[in-house]
């Protein structure tokens, strides 16, 4: 007994002393690899499964955060972990003359081209970068994944330790003090990931070059020698000019405006037109989007679009004679952050929304609130067949492709040329049109650059005794704006009923608007017979048409409570007509416990 207890005593120590060797040797490997070790990444301990979270979230903010690499570890507005990528569109399509006509069908489109959209990270492309920066290890010194648990929780976060991307940039953008703010990476303080091309640089001006000369060069170069074959007036060719700025632009616009390519027909260059202007500024032909007619799958797409941070979209297969309104493209035209329900979820999503929206079709425009926020180009064609016409550059798009280096100086030269980018300019004068930092950076340049080629145009024609008569009026987006939203068919309706209530309810001897309530609009509306005059007889075909467009039936009648649903839809909303601003106006009446509305009528504000 005595000598088998001494067998296993021995065992023990000889095991123990085994361990001892192994554990010395591995410490001593472990001591061999880390000072062999060229790996540049810190070696960490893997965390236990049930080890607390904020230790290792301050870890991996700490070592990802600071990260000096061009394109770090980054997140989205949401707090995504979110990278850049070079990858097709999903659910877009490469932009075609089919898709502008509303001829192409799902089975004839082609797939979108590639380019740089930001991509957000799934767990497993986030576990693969957190390997990158840190090499976890077990308590063997073996090479470890970092638990899921830990990625996941890592992935949605809102504590600003890592740097936030919220747009792509492959030109150079003009900043508001006429710096040109270019290069390579992330711009931590806005939020741009630029990848511009580094030989672009030997291509742009420097802002002393931008003389008045050089501006009225580059813009006489836009309008008669880049967009010569489309067939579209001069502020047309303008504005195309302007959309092109406008994309360039984008990142640092708090709103922005839509544009609309349209024509009476195919075969007109709406395509065409629309394919240079973005070939120019993005050197790769645009995607496009189908337009839905459900707003649900309008909204969806609207949102996943704008979180691949895409330069623009362009809407095609918009049936002929459209007057489109949709609440959710208005939205994304007049904000920096867009947010909207994910979908099949409470959970809402952020996102930037300095994606510039184009429209295409036949006779399409815009209605009610979206007319306010865009700018259309409207191209005219004197022929049954336009494709055949006469063409200064019988290929425009590969023309494009082989002047883009000129075609940029030129939009350079029209941006930093801007008097309103010196910052010795005392006298700038206020901002115009509803998006004021766009027209200051955008529609401003255009004007004086338009100006000045008017200028240096006239005195060509005064040195050779040519008459000036067919040279282009001045160019002002303010008006092209107030254009644009008379001739937008709801607000021309508003107009119509306004201008009839005023008629109908005069201005009083005392000075005072003549006051009406529901029941008397109702009234007239049901004015029908042949004992009425022609004249309320017309007055109320108008209200009818405006207020009750649905009810086709003259011999039905509307109600005042009805009536009065209508008319506080309209207050407050001035339109213009005949040299005045007309305004449907309310007031209480106390005596009655109901509403009396008239119509205010002032002078055209300068």
């Amino acid at each position: 007994e005595k000598s088998g207890v001494n067998k296993r005593t021995l065992d023990k120590k000889l095991e123990n002393a085994r361990r001892d060797a192994i554990a010395h040797r591995w410490a001593t490997e472990r001591e061999e690899r880390l000072a062999q070790r060229r790996d540049p990444r810190p070696q960490i301990p893997a965390p236990l499964p049930d080890a607390p979270w904020l230790p290792q979230m301050e870890l991996l903010n700490e070592v990802l955060g600071g990260s000096q690499e061009a394109e770090p570890p980054m997140r989205d507005i949401d707090g995504v972990i979110t990278r850049a990528r070079v990858r097709p569109t999903p659910n877009m399509h490469t932009f075609t003359a089919l898709g502008a006509n509303q001829e192409e069908t799902k089975e004839t489109r082609l797939p979108p081209p590639e380019q740089p959209l930001l991509t957000r990270l799934i767990l497993d492309q986030l576990a693969e970068l957190i390997e990158r920066y840190i090499d976890y290890v077990d308590e063997t010194g073996r090479s470890v994944h970092l638990g899921s648990a830990f990625v996941r929780h890592f992935h949605t976060r809102d504590d600003d330790a890592l740097p936030i991307v919220v747009a792509i940039a492959t030109l150079p953008i003009v900043l508001g003090d006429g710096t040109l703010l270019a290069g390579r990476g992330l711009d931590r303080d806005r939020g741009i990931l630029f990848r511009v091309p580094p030989k672009l640089s030997n291509i742009l001006p420097n802002k002393d070059d931008c003389t008045e000369l050089a501006i009225a060069n580059a813009m006489r170069f836009l309008t008669d020698e880049w967009l010569c074959d489309v067939a579209c007036e001069y502020a047309d060719k303008c504005t195309l000019v302007a959309a092109a700025l406008t994309v360039i632009e984008r990142s640092l616009l708090p709103d922005r405006p839509a544009f609309w390519v349209t024509a009476g027909r195919r075969g007109g260059g709406k395509t065409t037109a629309i394919i240079m202007i973005l070939f120019a500024v993005t050197g790769i032909r645009p995607a496009a989007a189908a337009w839905s007619p459900n707003e649900e799958e309008r909204r969806k797409a609207l949102l996943a679009y704008l979180l691949e941070a895409l330069a623009a979209i362009v809407w095609d297969n918009i049936p002929r004679g459209s007057q489109i309104s949709c609440p959710h493209i208005e939205k994304s035209c007049t904000t920096a952050i867009y947010s909207d329900r994910k979908l099949g979820v409470s959970e809402t999503i952020a996102t930037s929304a300095a994606t510039i929206h184009f429209f295409t079709g036949n006779n399409i425009g815009p209605r009610g609130d979206l007319a306010s926020r865009s700018l259309q180009i409207r191209l005219e064609v004197d022929r049954p067949d336009p494709e055949n016409r006469e063409f200064k550059h019988s290929d425009p798009i590969g023309w494009t492709d082989a002047k883009r280096g000129q075609i940029l100086a030129a939009l350079y030269t029209i941006l930093l040329g801007n008097p309103r980018r010196d910052p010795n300019n005392k006298h700038l004068g206020l901002r115009q049109t509803r998006f004021k930092e766009w027209w200051d950076l955008v529609g401003s340049a255009i004007e004086h650059a338009a100006k000045l080629a008017k200028k240096q145009s006239r005195e060509e024609k005064i040195n050779r005794h040519v008459a000036d008569a067919d040279e282009p009026p001045p160019v002002s987006f303010k008006d092209l704006f107030l254009t644009q939203e008379q001739d937008d068919e709801e607000n021309a309706s508003l107009t119509d009923a306004l201008a009839v209530l005023k008629q109908k309810w005069p201005k009083g001897e005392t000075g005072l608007e003549a006051t009406f309530t529901a029941a008397d609009v109702a009234k007239l509306a049901n004015t029908t017979g042949e004992w009425a005059s022609e004249t309320d007889r017309m007055y109320a075909e108008t209200l009818r048409d405006f207020l009750f467009p649905k009810i086709t039936s003259a011999n039905q009648a509307v109600t005042a409570k009805a009536t009065g649903r209508r008319l506080k839809r309209h207050v407050g909303a001035p339109v213009r007509y005949n040299g005045e601003v007309l305004t449907l106006k309310k007031s209480p009446d106390p005596h009655a416990n109901a509403l009396r509305y008239y119509v205010e009528s002032c002078s055209i504000p300068g």
